[in-house]
Order: structure tokens, then sequence, then C-alpha cells
């Protein structure tokens, strides 16, 4: 049975991975940092399922928390065999007006908190031959002028370079270390208007859905072959930012 540990599980996206991952028999670690009652629905949703899971709060921008983190989940579970990197919030702001502080904010919550994270995770990672799953944006290859979103896209620039450098470090070890990419997803409650004014700029004609996120998450640790490892899985619809 695989103990899985999920950063911002209770966003629409960890949320519908972890469901996804229910299909299996596995073990669950949940962090979130607010939005208690959010992670308590997906708790209970987990519990129906008699999936065992446990939930835990931590601000991961601060390394000793993401230390903590990891601990406690050994403790509560004996291993970790795959690490899930959800967390990091998507920030639109003119880099004009961008301060130090938010721009602090954007690296420590995207980036940070993925490769603090990891950093904790190595040892149990490396005796479980396990699989680290981080999380960029399409597009994130390219280096392009984003001035609105500077601070969020060089952050997750960050978490490619780190996900490859990652996979090419822990490849002897037969850890995999791979990224997801998604394009434009249809998260929370958004209008009929906004749903559209998404659509219009994916080839595919729509926004898409976190359980397809779900499901490639899942098929990247039940069903892909061993050996991709650095890799980076774009489901986005064609489009890219």
């Amino acid at each position: 049975m695989k103990t899985i540990l999920i950063t911002g599980s209770n966003s629409d996206i960890g949320i519908a991975v972890a469901k996804a991952l229910a299909d299996h028999s596995v073990n669950l670690a949940l962090q979130y940092y607010s939005n208690q009652t959010k992670a308590e629905s997906l708790k209970e949703w987990l519990d129906n399922k008699n999936i065992n899971n446990k939930l835990f709060q931590a601000d991961l921008t601060q390394a000793s928390s993401a230390k903590n983190l990891i601990q406690n989940t050994l403790k509560e579970f004996g291993n970790i065999d795959v690490l899930i990197n959800v967390i990091g919030p998507f920030v639109y702001k003119d880099i004009l007006t961008v301060s130090p502080q938010e721009w602090e904010q954007d690296i420590q919550s995207n980036l940070s908190t993925c490769f603090n994270t990891c950093h904790y995770a190595l040892e149990t990672l490396k005796k479980n031959q396990g699989h680290i799953i981080n999380f960029a944006f399409s597009g994130v290859e390219s280096i392009k002028a984003r001035p609105m979103s500077a601070g969020y896209c060089a952050a997750k620039t960050g978490v490619a370079v780190l996900t490859k450098s990652l996979a090419t470090a822990l490849a002897p070890f037969k850890v995999r270390v791979n990224a997801i990419c998604p394009g434009l997803v249809e998260e929370g409650n958004i209008s009929i208007e906004e749903r559209q004014n998404m659509a219009e700029q994916i080839p595919y004609g729509r926004p898409v859905y976190p359980d397809e996120i779900g499901k490639t998450v899942k098929w990247l640790i039940f069903d892909s072959p061993e050996a991709m490892t650095g890799s980076f899985l774009t489901v986005s619809g064609g489009w890219e930012y």
C-alpha cells in the first residue's frame, strides 16, 4: 500500500487528485494551509470511501514546518512513497506595481514550498524508490514576457528546473521526479461568461477539468513506465501560457 503526501490538498486540483487516488488502496497524508472546512470536507469524503487519511495543517513557506510535516507523516504512516506538490497559488498583478514583499511571497509559496518538502522527504523517498510529482503550468519550458504574472511564472519556471535537476540527481536511486503542467483549469464556481472567455483561448474549446488532472496523476503513479522521469505532462487542451 502506497503512502502519498499531497500538499495543497484542499485546492480544487488537490481534491481531484486525492479523489482519483481513492480508486486504489492508499494512505493519504493531506497538507493544507487555510480553509480548514474545505479540508475537512475532503477528509469526510475519503472516510466514507474507507481511505486511510490524515489532515496536516502547515505553512510550507517555513522550512521548519515542512520538516515537521514530513516527520509527522512518517510518524503516522511509517513511510512516504509519493510526494505530490500541488501547492502554489496563482497571482495576477502588474510587475511594475509588485512590491518586494509580494515578489518574495510568490517565490516562497510556489517554489520554496516545493523545495522544502522535497528536501526533507529525500531520505524516505530514496529508501522506498519513491516518486515526486510537482506542478508547473503549460508552456513553462518557454521563456516569455509575462508582465502580469512575473512572480508566479518565475517561481514555476524554477519548479521546472528543480524537477529536472532532482530527476537527474535521484535517478541512480530509482526515485522518479516528474511535473504536471496544467492549462486553464475550471476551478471554483466560475460564471458562464468566465468559462466562455477561457474556452475561446483554448484550441480544444473548453477548460481542463480538475478530475482530468487527478486522472493524469493517478496514471503517472500507477501505470506510467518506470523509466519515465524528468518529464513534463501537459494537460491543457492545446493551450500554452
